[in-house]
């Protein structure tokens, strides 16, 4: 497999689906998503569900290298190992994804997962969440779990999630203790620090306004790289692009959406606040989309995100403003380009 430089978080819904399917990229493998399915909805019946969400990825990206992770379906653990590893992984067999599991989840998920890599065979991603630490078993569950896969022999790739985070001191205090619990436990293929600070709400943004919201996630990678491979393995960036890193992991529903076009620069996000959608109120597109293309860091015409920025931006255009779903569509296209440049030659 090639080694990626770029690992984004996204989740399977249509938005990330769309935008990740646009992104034009000379060297594209280089760039191998983990992809999170979501939680149904209440009235949702669980096995055409995820029968669905690996028809949506067997027809877009599946064909593209990455990971997979059913893990919000394993609540309903013996429908999991029933259907989603054996008749929802049919779907998928012989394309380019790589299922998940974790040392926090059931015996019978690792066993599963560990099978399926074993037929589809290009490895097993193993997902250590670090959302506030590594607490007390972590070492010992890793080890049992790394020694139940093993008998199949699938190749690992480690992936250390920092989910959202807040703090970037206490977030390189926790990838770095996180890797001295499990780093020696396997001859890991590939290592990944996951990680996002992208707002989850528009509580925190300026009426009317930009936000330039620190891109905190790009600075631990930094320096949790520069304290580790020095002695230890390459380190690969991921995030969780502009979504929170909730977004896959929170099930569908409603809520009060604002205009929030996006934008990503070297160390910051750039966020709008405008009208709220569905109000009948006036946009505020025009003027957030021309505040972005302003900015010095703007990438003029580098990705479908930009072109369309730019087409909002100029008043002698008559446009759309678009909805939710077009505004992170947008987002994931200029984040995910941009970031694969960022990550292919690193600041040192």
């Amino acid at each position: 497999m090639a080694i990626p430089s770029y690992v984004p978080g996204l989740p399977v819904k249509h938005a990330a689906l769309a935008g990740f399917k646009q992104v034009e990229l000379p060297d594209k493998e280089r760039v191998q998503p983990l992809w999170t399915i979501p939680p149904p909805d209440r009235t949702a019946e669980l096995v055409e569900y995820l029968r669905g969400k690996a028809r949506v990825l067997r027809n877009g990206p599946g064909l593209h290298p990455g990971w997979l992770d059913a893990r919000n379906a394993e609540g309903e653990l013996d429908l999991v190992v029933e259907h989603m590893w054996q008749e929802v992984c049919a779907t998928l067999l012989g394309t380019a994804l790589r299922p998940v599991t974790g040392p926090e989840r059931d015996p019978a998920q690792q066993t599963a997962a560990a099978e399926t890599a074993r037929e589809w065979g290009d490895g097993l991603g193993v997902r250590v969440a670090l959302h506030a630490g590594p607490d007390a078993d972590l070492r010992d569950r890793c080890r049992e779990l790394v020694g139940r896969v093993r008998g199949r022999d699938p190749e690992l790739d480690l992936f250390l999630d920092l989910y959202d985070i807040g703090n970037a001191d206490a977030a390189v205090a926790r990838a770095l203790l996180g890797w001295r619990e499990v780093g020696t436990l396997a001859e890991w293929r590939t290592v990944t620090l996951l990680g996002g600070s992208f707002p989850w709400g528009a509580k925190e943004l300026k009426d009317h306004d930009l936000t330039e919201w620190p891109r905190a996630e790009w600075q631990v990678w930094q320096l949790v790289r520069d304290r580790m491979e020095p002695q230890g393995p390459k380190i690969t960036y991921g995030d969780y692009s502009t979504v929170h890193a909730r977004s896959g992991d929170a099930p569908p529903g409603g809520g009060i959406f604002y205009e929030k076009p996006r934008y990503t620069t070297a160390e910051h996000f750039l966020i709008g606040k405008g009208a709220q959608w569905g109000r009948g109120e006036e946009s505020l597109m025009k003027t957030l989309a021309a505040r972005i293309v302003d900015d010095p860091e703007f990438r003029t015409s580098r990705s479908d995100g930009e072109r369309w920025l730019q087409n909002q931006a100029d008043p002698a255009v008559r446009t759309n403003p678009g909805n939710p779903s077009v505004w992170v569509e947008k987002g994931h296209i200029q984040h995910l380009t941009f970031v694969a440049d960022q990550t292919r030659e690193p600041d040192r």
